[in-house]
């Protein structure tokens, strides 16, 4: 699909979270994306809420216009970090959370009036599409509701929750998601068919992967220390995996359930074995995928019933060519093809994850899976394609079509 030369008014991406600063690592997917769209010469800005009093900034050249919800600096933590799933749900996050809806409505209406903003690309449908109704209504701006999964986990478990997305998305104008599988929740809420338009890799691959003999084999884990990405499951396997061959483990990132995971290592007496960074640099990341061995991503669904919508993590391990062991859960079946981009295991199976990793001490197979991984990656998740049918899906809504194609299509 090729891009016109043409650009296109005013885009606003809405979104609950995007970087403080230039070194934030928040959402790094959607900064990507962002950047992409304003390097073609498109006018696009960010709206999103403060952060503990954070005002509008610049990243990249891109404005981000910031709205401040509380007048209490501390209480505006309801985005970024841990978030407002994880926070205790008593009566001042409700009087924050409504808070947080009031202000973002009014805010984003403002701005679309003053920046005669033509086109809404929301992230996270529910609660955010909240804040498309009156600009769609009274100014006719174009809303392009895009679903990741988060929101639908919560309206699995609340009907109310359920209906007031089913509207909303009913009521956009595009109904796009991350995933086949999100696309499969999205349809059993609202009855929409909906566009898949994935991310590509954040982190740049420098040169290609070469597995070595000579040395202990290093497994990687990356992304938020939460407990969807199922870290115990793989604490537990490592077990059976050292009673075979001896490896290190590195794990990445910052969550709610670090401190236990460290504990659990200790407690399993991993810790000459596994190693918790902490958050790390795009830098350091690009090395870490150069020089490990495998990349492991044990996911699972969580007590809420969220899992990984895609997994942009594995997008960038297989750009590295290196070969992917993950749970077949979520969107992570967009990415991973069993047996031949990688290797799928049941979630939360400590033995069958420990099999697929000992499989991939195997060198050619090692290569094989890397190979055909990368260029998996090269083909479905290339950022100009990616572009493209964003800049696509703009053009038609603005020409008045409401896109609800059928799942083949999409996948097309």
């Amino acid at each position: 699909m090729a891009s016109s030369k043409t650009t296109l008014p005013a885009i606003a991406v809405v979104t609950s979270t995007y970087a403080r600063n230039q070194d934030d690592p928040q959402v790094p997917w959607m900064r990507q994306q962002v950047n992409r769209l304003q390097e073609r010469g498109h006018d696009v800005q960010v709206f999103a809420p403060s952060f503990k009093g954070l005002g509008t900034h610049e990243i990249d050249g891109v404005k981000v216009n910031r709205f401040r919800y509380c007048p209490f600096l501390k209480w505006e933590d309801l985005t970024h970090d841990e978030g407002a799933p994880n926070k205790k749900k008593n009566l001042a996050f409700k009087m924050r959370l409504l808070c947080y809806l009031f202000f973002g409505a009014l805010s984003v209406f403002w701005w679309c009036l003053r920046n005669k903003v033509r086109v809404l690309h929301i992230h996270w449908p529910f609660p955010h599409g909240i804040w498309g109704v009156l600009p769609k209504l009274l100014l006719g701006v174009k809303v392009v509701s895009m679903s990741h999964g988060a929101e639908l986990a919560l309206a699995r478990n609340s009907t109310g929750i359920s209906k007031v997305l089913s509207w909303l998305l009913r009521h956009s104008d595009a109904s796009c998601v991350n995933s086949s599988h999100t696309a499969n929740e999205v349809k059993k809420v609202s009855g929409l068919t909906s566009l898949i338009t994935p991310y590509g890799a954040t982190v740049q691959a420098k040169e290609n992967h070469k597995a070595s003999t000579n040395r202990i084999p290093t497994l990687l884990f990356c992304g938020r220390l939460i407990q969807r990405k199922g870290i115990n499951v793989l604490l537990h396997a490592m077990g059976k995996v050292l009673a075979e061959r001896e490896v290190k483990l590195v794990i990445t990132g910052e969550g709610d359930r670090k401190v236990e995971w460290q504990k659990l290592s200790s407690s399993l007496g991993l810790d000459s074995s596994v190693r918790f960074t902490g958050f790390v640099s795009d830098n350091e990341l690009a090395d870490l995928y150069q020089t490990s061995d495998l990349y492991v991503h044990p996911a699972i669904f969580d007590d809420k019933g969220n899992t990984e919508g895609l997994g942009v993590v594995l997008i960038e391990a297989l750009a590295h060519k290196l070969p992917v062991v993950a749970s077949e859960v979520g969107g992570i079946v967009d990415v991973i093809k069993h047996e031949e981009t990688g290797l799928l295991v049941p979630e939360k199976d400590e033995a069958a994850l420990a099999e697929a990793i000992l499989r991939v001490d195997n060198y050619d197979l090692a290569a094989e899976l890397g190979e055909k991984g990368f260029a998996h990656t090269q083909q479905f998740f290339d950022w100009d394609r990616i572009t493209n049918e964003l800049e696509a899906i703009y053009r038609d809504v603005l020409r008045g079509t409401v896109l609800t194609p059928s799942l083949e299509t999409a996948k097309a």
